[in-house]
Order: C-alpha cells, then structure tokens, then sequence
C-alpha cells in the first residue's frame, strides 16, 4: 500500500499559505505539532510516510531567509563532500582570514552554541529557514547562546583560517554557494512512501519543530516563576544570611576557636556583600582575545623554589598568548635563571644569568625586590615597546608587587601587568609560628638542619605582609584558592588589585596556578575585563571557607584563646601580626 503526504515548510507554516504578522508563526507551530503527532499515531496503524523537502532559490518572497557570505572574498577551499562519514574532504567554505578579523552572522537566527569544541572555539546560529550555520576556529566569541542576531552582526574573531559550514533540518551538510547571496526558502513536495521510512518522517518533523509551542509554554512557566521568586528574593536572601551565621558559630564552637564580636560583624557584611552586592562578572559564554602588541612574561618563584619556570609549568602561557621565547625566569640572585632555549636570543644579551639556591629566597622581600626591580628595568630598555607582565607565585608574588611599586614611581616607566598567585600580601599567621619555633632553646639548630626558614627575614615579612600599597595607574591581579592550606585567600586581599577566588577542587595550594578557573581569570585580567561570573553559594563559600581557614592559622599560631568560646569573650592574643 502506498499513500502520499505533504512536507513541512521550516518557516513553521505550510508550503502556500501566506505569511501572517501575528499569528502565522504560532498556527504555523501549532500545525506542525499535529502532523508530527498525527504521523507517529500512523506509523502503528498504516502505511509509513516519508517527508521529502528541497531547497529552491526565490528572490522575491518576503518570508525567505537571505543568507550572506560571513567574511569578505572567495573561499580558498570549497565545499568537497566526503565519500564515506569519516573519509577525507570539506564539508564548508574555508577563508584565508587573519587573526582578529571579524565574522558574521550569514543571516538573522538565534544562536545555539557558543564555546569550544576540541579545544576551538565555535559559534552555531539557528535560522528561520530551517538552516544552521556554523562559525569555526575563532580566536575569540562576541555572543552568547539563546542571543537573537541579525544577519551581519558579528559572532567572534577569526584565529587564522576561517572555517563555514551550513546543514538542514536533517543535519545533513549543504554546499554554501547554494545559500550564499539567495534567499532561501522550503517547498513540499508529494512523493511515494514505503513502510521503513515513516519514522525518519515523524523524526524530521520533530527535529523541524523543536521550537514549539509547549517549549513557549516552559518558557513562560519560568517567567512567571521568576516573577514570583524575585519578590521573595530579598526576604529569602536574609534568611540565608541569618543561617549562614548561626552555622559558621556552631563550626567554631565545635573547633573550640574564638573569633571577636567585632570580626563577626565583619564576616557577616562580607558573607551579606557576597550575596547581595552587584559585581560586574563576565560570562562563561564571552572569551576574549589575547592582547595585541609586544609581550614579555617574567616569572617569579616562590620561597624555596628552584628555577621560577617550575612554578609556572602549568599555565598555559601560549595559550595566554605569550611567545615562548619572550618568557624570562628572574632569579634571585640578580638578573635572570638560565634557560637553554633562549641561548640563541641575542636581545637578552645585556641580562645577566646567575642561579640562586634556597637561602637566595630567604632574603627580605625588600631586597629581593631590589635585584627584580633591575630586571625589569633592563628589559623595559632592551623592549621598550613591550608590556612587562610579572608573574609571581606566593612570596614571589610579594616580590613582584614591592618590585613594580618601585619601578612604576621612576620617570619613564615601562609598561607594566602584576599577576600574583597564592600570595600572602595580608601576612601570614603560620610565619609566627616558624618564628616560634626558632626561638626555643636547642630546637633552633634542628631547625636548621630540616631546612625550615624561622629566623630568616623573609620570615618577619610573610608575618607582616607586603608594606606597600597599589599606586594608581599599576594593574595588579591577585588570585587565590578558596581551599588554599598555606596561604587562606583572606590573606591574599590586596588593596587597589584586583582580586579573584578560584575553587581548585581540594585543600592545595601549589595546583592552584594550572587550574582552569586561574586560567580563566588571568585571561580576563589581560584583556581589561571583570572577573568571571559565580553562582550565588560559590560566592559564599569564597567568603566563609577562607575565614575558617585562616582562624585555624591564628589558633596553631597562637594567636588565638581557645578559653572564652562557650561564654564569648575570647579575644586575639598578641602577636606580630598587624
């Protein structure tokens, strides 16, 4: 038995009608559910129904979709399809473009897709005619998904080669010179249908119509929801703040800590300016392009760090978009470490090559920051035209900063970027403690032999903190891990920096600098923009987990009286901390 059956226009209307401003869409939607209902009922009853839809040029109907080509000139590969799934060929246009050229939309749609596909950035723009176009290896994306477009509106930058590709409905891949420059539109046609095909049928119509209206329905469920739940908000946000409270005294009350009345206040305006306050964030969806122009990255270690590159063997600086070559090692005996990669760059000539041992970072933080402060003036003369981004990882985060300070109040400075990683720019309770420990009778000399700095006078400055402050003008990131052990994110707060709280999964604090979150905000910070967007609880958690951290640095310390907690009237001992 055989029967015949109309195609579905992609439009949403069926082929013939003539479009209305209003209510076409919906009846054209409403329809569209009942034939791919009324087909699935007849898969089981009769004879299958296949569904056959071609494309044909029109250039005079008002309802078709004109597509454009997404860059200027011809493409330098064309459309090839592939004899097999996976055999060889292009399924798209491929564009000589360069790095940083704009790409746009073909023609109005909605974007569904907007982020990385194998470590590439991708752009998909649903349009009205049934079609999807993709937008691929991009170097950066300029809109987000559910965004509505219009043809010509820029979705991202190009990386290099530009690549086009355009599907159907049935996601089956279309030479785009038969889109390119023509309005697009869907005719049914009437054809024979055999029992094994109905289902493909029923499946188009469905995949055709995935925009339905029961889809509209959710979508004003949801409004309305929020609707009601933005009412509430204000209301609901103080309970969480009330209870967050109540929690965090029963947790110290269990740790036998004290924490003065004066520093619950405290912690209870920034938990409360955690959960109300409106920081400008950037999303996910948006990832900007390295900076232009010339880059010299300079990496400063840690204390008891060997060559400063170890530190930083796990952030991507390619990727951050800083040549291999143009990265220099500070060490801290003066000059920079030696790398047998860049023995062949004669610009670096003049910089002297020293190695440091541990001792070399147990020198004050002032001193330290004498020897980088001369680096970074040699290299601001041999690059005048380069931005100097200084890379420090905890103490060497101090070291930068107090450097860059310096430097920044000289007459003609060079251009300078502070990133800083785990630093303890507020002090550090557990410095005390090392200091303790050297100071008891016939421990200090155990002391030495196991290597622990107590003593040293990078001691009392870890205690103390950075004694400096972010002049204006000097762009300084300060990121710390919300679970940090050693250095509590609380301590890393730097007056005048900008700072950022990344979640790295556990209690550890050198991952930290590989992490993809660290990543995430090093990008933005190069490319001028806020930090990256958090949820509401990860934005509590980054308030409430450090202060719990960096009380049970303050109590191992002593400095704190574990006597007064049931009948709160313990208080901070003292000690060296300000």
């Amino acid at each position: 038995m055989t029967g015949w059956t109309t195609a579905r226009a992609p439009s949403g209307r069926p082929s013939g009608l003539p479009p209305s401003p209003q209510s076409g869409r919906w009846r054209g939607r409403i329809v569209g559910i009942a034939v791919a209902v009324g087909l699935s009922v007849v898969a089981g009853l009769t004879t299958p129904v296949p569904v056959a839809a071609a494309a044909v040029v029109d250039r005079d109907d008002g309802d078709a979709v004109h597509h454009e080509a997404p860059v200027p000139g011809e493409p330098i590969d064309g459309f090839r399809p592939p004899g097999s799934e996976w055999g060889a060929g292009n399924r798209g246009h491929e564009y000589a473009t360069g790095r940083g050229d704009p790409v746009a939309a073909s023609a109005p749609g909605t974007v569904v897709f907007a982020g990385h596909v194998g470590g590439r950035l991708h752009v998909t723009v649903w349009h009205p005619d049934g079609l999807r176009t993709t937008y691929a290896f991009l170097a950066s994306v300029s809109v987000a998904e559910g965004q509505v477009v219009v043809g010509g509106t820029v979705v991202g930058t190009s990386a290099g080669r530009f690549h086009f590709t355009v599907r159907d409905a049935e996601d089956r891949y279309l030479d785009p010179l038969s889109v390119l420059g023509r309005k697009v539109r869907w005719v049914a046609e009437l054809v024979p249908h055999d029992d094994p095909r109905v289902e493909a049928a029923a499946r188009a119509l469905r995949r055709l119509h995935e925009k339905s209206i029961l889809e509209r329905l959710g979508g004003w469920a949801s409004a309305a929801g929020k609707w009601v739940g933005d009412r509430a908000e204000d209301v609901g946000r103080f309970a969480v703040v009330v209870a967050l409270e109540v929690a965090h005294r029963v947790a110290w009350a269990t740790m036998r800590t004290i924490v003065d009345s004066d520093e619950w206040i405290l912690l209870g305006l920034r938990v409360a300016r955690a959960m109300l306050g409106a920081e400008e964030c950037t999303p996910d969806s948006v990832h900007p392009p390295p900076p232009e122009g010339d880059r010299v990255a300079v990496l400063v270690g840690g204390l008891d760090s060997g060559h400063a590159g170890e530190a930083f063997a796990a952030l991507d600086l390619v990727g951050l978009g800083v040549a291999p070559t143009d990265v220099v090692a500070f060490s801290y005996e003066g000059g920079r470490s030696p790398d047998p990669s860049l023995g062949g760059l004669r610009w670096l000539d003049p910089v002297p090559v020293t190695v440091h041992d541990d001792e070399s970072t147990r020198r004050s933080v002032a001193d330290s920051a004498v020897r980088l402060a001369d680096l970074l003036v040699r290299l601001g003369d041999l690059r005048p035209l380069a931005t100097l981004e200084v890379y420090g990882f905890s103490l060497g985060g101090m070291v930068a900063v107090t450097a860059a300070v310096d430097v920044h109040a000289r007459p003609d400075p060079p251009a300078l970027a502070i990133l800083t990683f785990a630093s303890p720019h507020g002090g550090l309770a557990l410095a005390e403690l090392l200091d303790a420990v050297d100071a008891i009778p016939g421990v200090d000399a155990l002391a030495r032999k196991l290597g622990l700095p107590g003593g040293r006078p990078v001691v009392d400055d870890l205690a103390d903190g950075l004694a400096v402050e972010v002049p204006d003008g000097l762009r300084v990131l300060s990121v710390a891990a919300r679970s940090d052990p050693l250095v509590p994110a609380t301590r890393s707060r730097l007056l005048g920096a900008t700072e950022a709280i990344v979640d790295t999964d556990g209690f550890d604090h050198d991952s930290m600098v590989g992490h993809s979150q660290t990543h995430r905000e090093v990008e933005l910070f190069l490319a001028g923009r806020p930090k990256r967007c958090r949820p509401l609880l990860t934005r509590v958690a980054d308030v409430v987990v450090p202060e719990a951290i960096d009380e049970v640095h303050g109590f191992l310390a002593g400095n704190r009286d574990a006597d007064g907690l049931l009948d709160g009237d313990g208080s901070k001992k003292k000690g060296k901390k300000k």
